[in-house]
Formats: structure tokens, sequence, C-alpha cells
């Protein structure tokens, strides 16, 4: 009989932490990149790179499938990025710089 008190007392233990953690979780949740504009522009910077990275890997699949929707926002996106470079590394660059200063 003690051993099952002490199961279902160490069970309620667990399930009123978890419960703390859910509510310090949701106190302390930071708004989506959907909402935060600044995650929002690090968000599509991010995926301008990655296309123009890709581009550089793949360009016959990219040139093939540029009519596709996915593909065909991928390929806008390395089209972006490979001819606006300098500002887009100076956006990385200034990105880096605000990440690493926390502001």
């Amino acid at each position: 009989m003690s051993c099952q008190l002490k199961a279902s007392s160490s069970s309620s233990r667990t399930k009123a932490s978890i419960a703390t953690t859910l509510v310090l979780i949701t106190q302390n949740a930071k708004m989506t990149a959907l909402f935060n504009f600044q995650s929002a522009l690090l968000v599509l910077l991010l995926f301008i790179c990655t296309a123009a990275y890709c581009h550089q890997l793949f360009p016959a699949f990219m040139d093939r499938k540029k009519d596709s929707p996915v593909v065909g926002v991928a390929w806008k996106c390395a089209r972006i990025g490979e001819r606006l470079s300098p500002y887009i590394s100076v956006c990385c660059v200034i990105f880096a710089v605000r990440l690493f200063i926390g502001a």
C-alpha cells in the first residue's frame, strides 16, 4: 500500500512540475517569425542565401523547374541572391552583429 502511495505522489509531483514548466514556457514565449518583423526578415534572408547556394549546385534542375510553385519561388530568390549579392551579404553581416550583440 505504501509503495502505491509513493508512486502516486511522485506521479503527481511530476505532473505538477510539467504543468509549472508549461506555464513558464507560455509566459516566456517569444513571438514566432510570422509576427516578429526582424525574424521574418532573417528567415527571408536565409532563404535567399540558401536558394542562391542551391542554384549554384543544381543550376539545370532549378532552371528547368522554375515554372513550378515551390522551385519557382526558390529560383526567384536565387536570382535576387545572385544579382544583389553585395547587399545580401551586408544584410547577413548586420544580422550577425545584431545577433552577437543581443539587440
